[in-house]
């Protein structure tokens, strides 16, 4: 029972300790200029602003490897490549690129919560670089079990100053989730959001947002909403403060994530009168040679009046416990953690396919890794006394395939408390 505590203080004692580095190696050269190159339609300050490197600066090895692995994690861009050329103690420092194809008409498909019988199917189309200023417009619809239909708008930088803005809207008819309140039922929600928000340097951000959301059950019962009328209706406003020093944001080996986040819904009149707050704490340590050490603990907790079940938290959907990956367990609160070690088989690196004649999808990044994690969490309402339920934990290995355009595959075993052990296949890093 004490294994996700553990985690959290190695966590937070990593976050408080990142910034004791060795000190990086100079070339004892000045920067006298930075050149931007292949970029066709990303604009070069999208680039610029996030290198450590500023023209005045002496040049660090170290700062041209923290910079390279920043751009590629804007995911932009299928190869970058940093390096310098050196005059008369100055030196001239070079960001080739080679952009990625940015205009997706997409079908979609896929299973909610990666159950297989949870499939739903349509159309969208992605910009991850509106206007060369890595703006990401999106629109898509989908039918099956997941019907909706979400429009979204993101600009990074609004302003000179750094402020960034987020519009979404959205309408969807969600079955329901809740094991707690079960019953084959459907929710129709429609979601509107804003959010502003500034960035401090290269890692820090603070953002507020403000939204409305409208949720009603098709079957209407005692619990299901807030109102005995079937139909919840609220505001909500929220505010996030986030640190991020990791390396590569898909596949991360070094560095720092750290967030803090709280919300309240409903104001007024509104029968709806809860609030939730939380964190998330990811410290990740290179270790010797193609070893490295990462370590996540998270927490969400609620207060207020009555949660709704579409206010619950879960483990068996976005959040899973390898081990128990199937399982549901439905609550108020959560709290975890877990610790992976990543062996790299073969590190990332760059091919060119000359038999494609887009140059978008003829260079391509891949590499080939080893997991060994642990698991750890729990899941409670408020009524329960803390300590009355047992953590559940799972322990296992497996293989990661990192692949182009950021797509992480990882085939993993798992073994429960009992020992009972189960393979899955599942997209993206664990944490």
């Amino acid at each position: 029972m004490t294994k996700v505590p553990i985690i959290l203080a190695l966590t937070i004692a990593g976050f408080a300790t990142s910034s004791a580095t060795t000190s990086p190696d100079s070339l004892n050269l000045t920067v006298k200029a930075i050149v931007v190159q292949g970029n066709e339609k990303t604009k070069d300050y999208v680039v610029l602003r996030e290198m450590s490197i500023k023209v005045g600066d002496t040049l660090h090895v170290e700062a041209m490897a923290i910079d390279h692995d920043r751009i590629y994690s804007l995911g932009l861009f299928n190869k970058v490549e940093v390096y310098h050329s050196a005059d008369s103690g100055q030196a001239t420092v070079y960001v080739d690129v080679r952009e990625r194809w940015y205009l997706f008409p997409f079908p979609v498909i896929g299973f909610r919560y990666r159950d297989l019988e949870k499939v739903y199917y349509g159309a969208g189309i992605l910009h991850q670089n509106f206007r060369g200023r890595n703006e990401k417009l999106f629109f898509m619809f989908a039918l099956g079990y997941d019907k909706r239909i979400s429009l979204q708008y993101q600009n990074p930088k609004l302003t000179d100053d750094d402020v960034f803005l987020r519009f979404g809207v959205s309408y969807g008819v969600i079955p329901n989730m809740s094991v707690t309140y079960a019953g084959d039922y459907e929710q129709l929600n429609f979601s509107t959001n804003l959010t502003l928000g500034k960035r401090y340097g290269l890692y820090q951000t603070i953002q507020g947002s403000i939204g409305y959301d409208v949720l009603q059950v098709s079957d209407i019962r005692a619990g299901r909403t807030v109102s005995s009328s079937g139909r919840d209706a609220y505001v909500y406003a929220g505010a996030r403060y986030s640190y991020d020093s990791r390396d590569v944001r898909e596949y991360p080996l070094s560095g720092t994530f750290f967030t803090v986040a709280g919300n309240k819904s409903g104001f007024g009149y509104s029968e709806v009168n809860t609030f939730t707050y939380g964190f998330d704490a990811r410290q990740f340590f290179p270790l010797n040679g193609d070893l490295s050490l990462g370590m996540r603990s998270f927490g969400t907790f609620s207060g207020g009046g009555l949660i709704p079940p579409y206010h619950h938290v879960f483990y068996g959907y976005d959040e899973r416990l390898r081990g128990y990956f199937d399982d549901i367990w439905e609550g108020e609160n959560i709290m975890g953690g877990s610790a992976e070690i990543r062996i790299a088989i073969f590190k990332p690196r760059y091919a060119t396919l000359s038999f494609i004649p887009v140059p978008e999808f003829s260079t391509i990044r891949y590499g080939l890794s080893a997991g060994i994690f642990v698991d750890g969490g729990k899941v409670w309402n408020r009524a329960d006394p803390f300590l009355d339920r047992n953590w559940k934990s799972g322990y296992g290995a497996g293989i990661h395939f990192l692949l182009p355009y950021s797509v992480i595959v990882r085939t993993e075993y798992a073994f429960d408390n009992y020992g009972r052990g189960q393979f899955f296949i599942d997209i993206g890093t664990s944490f």
